[in-house]
């Protein structure tokens, strides 16, 4: 190193002359004096050990502490107070994400400021605020992402997020369930729920894809997630290669993704069923198998209780259904009689088919089907009484799957109604031989399809004229008539008709056959049946009981009940909201993939590891590997430096605008020194040594006098401080995305206030998703009280991302985000004033208000001053003016949105009025900023 920078060859000199670097005399002199010092070499920053620095201060003053050493150092000093107004303000946008009302600003003056921070980490909002960028950091969405980009339902994950966050469940546990959750023993509903995590991933239902490599494109990115998420890192970095900065190894990347091998999953979810087995295999209580793989049924509780009480009830009414009685033993053996005699008897009786379930047709649709060759639509359903109407109707029952087989003396039927008014010319029954196709028919009426150009046949029967019209009349031809004999196949039934309108029914065969005598009951019961009565065994007892119990008259009732309440239940189950799955199964080989090429399977065979340079995880439970239970318990044990920082480092950019470290993806070399190391180290090791109480430590933060300056700097602190990154004063934020619209909604009366459920569907443009495909959608807005939730419930639908969400920069959440972008566009501009829900905010707003002066207190919390309120008003007269002219353009105005407006006549007019005003005052750069 010394040679290096003190070189004069060009050759040889570090920095390059074409690197246009140079150094300096005191930067050569230093690292001279480091060298003849020992050299002694510290690790980067956040690899060392979290240590609490000692500090006499305790609480918030520790951080004001830290904070003016560092300003002294810059010959700076903290700013004052800012008002309670601003800070109440703050403190709500910052902790719950609503602005305050005008008597929780009032609570802060005469209350203080413990008792708001109090009641807002109380509030059932914390936990909707805070999952803001969690969902982010974890990539969730409502839709797969890849090519088709399906919906994929995934709200528990969310409700769970809130949820814990307003519980205030310690981060460790937090982690714990997210990564492995459904690996706890006895793991909770909710615990499974958390696990949803490792499978909130991008995956794809491409036709054409390999799944192997999508298998490795999904390994790849939990570790990207996991990473980056809990510990700040660029592990990802070392996927092809061993790191180029720091010190993770190519080995690190895989051993670190072989945790997650035990995830039951594939890459391609092409709907070719490779689900069905493992379904059988992982059966457990609400896992389904569904198109992207394994789904958690998630109820709500009054959906678990209604779930309990039907299957209390269907239990009690199948108890019922099952019980024997001697009247039931009694009419079950007249019935074996009966059935006996019928079937010893030569006599024949009627077999009406009934197609095979899952049989197809020519025209591809299954089970009984006919099809009207007249307009080639194909209806789905049993031939009762289907009218059709003019010209050759035909329609067809498909036996192919399960041909009729004949027998001598075998007579084909069918059932059919004529219209009294309009019947029509002839009807013809045919049918098709697996042979001779469909040559042989009979017909009534007139003759419309002369057989062999004029000619008749054994195949072409007349059987006389049409039936009498307005009853049911039964067709019936002997199989002899048409040229059929015994052992014939028959594959299809045709009933055609000539004009008029006709009703068909039942068709089938009546036949001395013993295949078509037993159909239809089970083996058992058809074996009893075939033997005397004292040759029956209890097994035959109970298989004709039990027969009888299905068809008995006396039982429909109780039959009809279970239906009802099995029906009930099956549908309620079909509409409870699901998430991804984490199954553990057996874990898949993971090895080294040289350059990151999936198929290359040269590399070394890795088993679960923790990067080697951190201190190493402790293997839990039986087994030779590691679990993901392990690598959980590893993110938060204390002797990890940086799931602590990490989390601090984001939350403390949160309350400040930049974290210590300005690069919250990265603590490492590639990153960014923190601003104040010491700080950063004391909150981490107060977050852990507090249980990690995250509430505990946003009071800690917020109670602070840092925090709680005043947002103004000065023209010296900017020359000095221009990114404020000393904190000699707080930092004006722009809100997030959801916030902007959830502050419009509150401000305005609109906001629907509840707490989890489905996700939500704000308007949107017309044609929006017109490029979406896999299937084809459209996008239907939500028309009740969901249009007015918050944003953190909008449809997240990442290659098509809401557009007002979009322009405030949220991302598609294809990938794990630190922090999101803060730009300023025009776009941003025409949102607030187009967007319908701003539009429908404004209008309701200005109906709520009787002044302008009482709207602009609404929404910022203050009273305008003189000039503002001035170049108000003139835009209000302005307006009047413009709208008084005789157009509709006050009406069109008042009618975005669902909200129907309160307002008639003249006063449609000056309400229109005032909604330009408050959609100007919901556009201030004041209103989206807190300060």
């Amino acid at each position: 190193v010394y040679w290096r920078i003190t070189e004069t060859d060009e050759d040889e000199i570090m920095p390059p002359p074409d690197s246009h670097k140079e150094m300096s005399k005191k930067e050569i002199e230093t690292l001279t004096r480091w060298i003849k010092e020992g050299a002694e070499y510290e690790d980067h920053w956040s690899w060392l050990p979290v240590e609490r620095p000692e500090v006499a201060a305790k609480g918030p003053a520790a951080i004001d502490h830290f904070v003016d050493e560092r300003l002294k150092s810059e010959k700076l000093s903290r700013s004052v107070e800012t008002d309670p107004m601003t800070l109440a303000r703050r403190l709500s946008f910052d902790i719950i994400g609503l602005p305050p009302t005008p008597d929780e600003v009032k609570g802060l003056q005469e209350k203080g400021i413990e008792a708001t921070v109090d009641r807002l980490l109380a509030s059932p909002h914390f936990g909707e605020r805070m999952a803001i960028e969690w969902l982010d950091a974890v990539r969730y969405a409502d839709s797969v992402g890849y090519h088709g980009d399906q919906t994929r339902e995934a709200s528990p994950f969310r409700d769970y997020v809130i949820q814990s966050f307003n519980e205030n469940k310690p981060f460790d546990q937090f982690t714990t369930e997210q990564i492995a959750g459904d690996l706890l023993p006895d793991a909770t509903l909710w615990q499974n729920v958390a696990a949803g995590y490792n499978r909130l991933n991008q995956v794809s239902a491409e036709g054409g894809i390999q799944d192997g490599e999508y298998v490795a494109k999904y390994q790849a990115e939990r570790v990207r997630t996991t990473s980056t998420a809990w510990l700040g890192t660029t592990l990802a970095c070392a996927e092809c290669h061993d790191h180029k900065f720091d010190p993770f190894l190519t080995k690190d990347f895989y051993s670190f993704a072989a945790f997650f091998s035990d995830i039951l999953e594939k890459g391609a979810y092409t709907g070719d069923g490779a689900y069905q087995e493992d379904e059988k295999k992982y059966a457990k209580d609400g896992l389904l198998m569904g198109r992207f793989g394994p789904e958690l049924q998630v109820p709500t509780p009054e959906e678990t209780a209604k779930q309990e009480e039907l299957t209390k009830s269907l239990a009690a009414a199948r108890s019922e259904l099952s019980s024997t009685t001697p009247e039931l033993e009694g009419a079950a053996k007249a019935w074996v009689e009966k059935r006996k005699s019928e079937l010893t008897d030569s006599k024949r009786f009627d077999y009406l088919y009934l197609a095979e379930k899952g049989a197809k047709n020519e025209v591809g649709t299954t089970g009984w089907t006919f099809v009207t060759a007249k307009d080639g639509k194909v209806h789905e359903g049993s031939f009762a009484r289907k009218q059709t109407s003019g010209g050759n109707v035909q329609h067809i029952a498909d036996a192919k799957k399960k041909p009729l087989v004949l027998a001598e003396g075998d007579i084909l039927f069918a059932y059919v109604f004529l219209d009294p008014d309009n019947p029509p010319s002839q009807l013809m029954l045919q049918f098709h031989h697996e042979k001779t196709t469909w040559s042989h028919r009979a017909w009534w009426g007139a003759d419309n399809i002369p057989y062999a150009k004029g000619g008749t046949g054994p195949a072409h029967h007349k059987k006389g004229d049409l039936p009498k019209a307005g009853e049911w009349t039964r067709l019936e031809v002997p199989i002899a008539e048409v040229g059929l004999k015994a052992g014939d196949k028959l594959t299809q039934f045709a009933f055609t008709q000539f004009g008029g309108l006709a009703y068909w029914d039942a068709s089938g065969i009546q036949t001395s056959s013993e295949t078509y005598r037993y159909d239809g009951l089970d083996k058992p019961v058809q074996e009893a049946l075939k033997k005397s009565k004292d040759q029956w065994t209890a097994a035959d007892s109970k298989a004709v009981l039990e027969n009888y119990r299905k068809i008995a008259p006396e039982l429909q009732p109780k039959r009809d009940e279970v239906a009802k309440l099995s029906s009930g239940l099956d549908a309620l189950k079909k509409g409870l909201r699901t998430v991804p799955a984490t199954v553990s199964a057996m874990p898949r080989q993971v090895r080294v993939l040289p350059r990151g090429n999936w198929m290359d399977e040269t590399g070394e065979v890795v088993l679960p590891s923790t990067p080697q340079f951190l201190p190493a995880a402790v293997k839990s439970g039986e087994g030779k590997r590691l679990t993901r239970l392990d690598l959980a318990k590893w993110m938060t044990d204390r002797q990890n430096p940086l799931t602590a920082r990490t989390f601090v480092n984001r939350i403390w950019a949160r309350f400040f605008g930049e974290g210590f470290s300005g690069v919250l993806n990265d603590l490492g070399s590639q990153g960014e020194w923190p601003t104040h190391p010491e700080l950063l180290d004391w909150l981490s090791a107060e977050f852990m040594e507090s249980g990690w109480d995250v509430k505990h430590l946003i009071k800690t933060i917020v109670m602070s006098e840092t925090y709680r300056q005043s947002s103004r700097s000065t023209k010296e602190v900017a020359e000095i401080d221009p990114y404020n990154r000393m904190l000699s004063h707080q930092s004006a934020v722009r809100l997030n995305a959801e916030l902007i619209r959830d502050n419009a909604l509150a401000v305005s009366g609109l906001l629907n206030p509840e707490i989890g459920g489905r996700s939500t569907k704000p308007y949107q443009p017309a044609g929006y998703y017109q490029h979406l495909n896999f299937p084809r959608r459209t996008y239907a807005a939500d028309t009740n009280e969901n249009q007015y939730r918050r944003g953190i419930y909008t449809h997240w639908q990442r290659t098509f991302l809401h557009p007002a969400m979009k322009a405030f920069d949220a991302p598609a959440r294809d990938e794990c985000s630190m922090e999101r972008e803060s730009s300023t566009t025009p776009l941003q501009a025409l949102t607030l004033l187009n967007d319908p829900t701003y539009v429908e905010a404004a209008r309701v707003l200005a109906e709520s208000s009787p002044t302008i002066d009482a709207a602009f207190q609404k929404v910022l919390s203050r009273k305008p001053s003189p000039k503002e309120l001035a170049v108000l008003t003139q835009l209000f007269e302005a307006e009047k003016t413009r709208l008084q002219q005789g157009t509709d353009a006050a009406g069109k105005l008042l009618d975005v949105g669902l909200r129907k407006p309160g307002v008639e006549g003249d006063r449609k007019i000056e309400v229109a009025a005032r909604t330009a005003v408050t959609r100007v005052i919901l556009n201030l750069h004041e209103t989206i900023t807190r300060y």
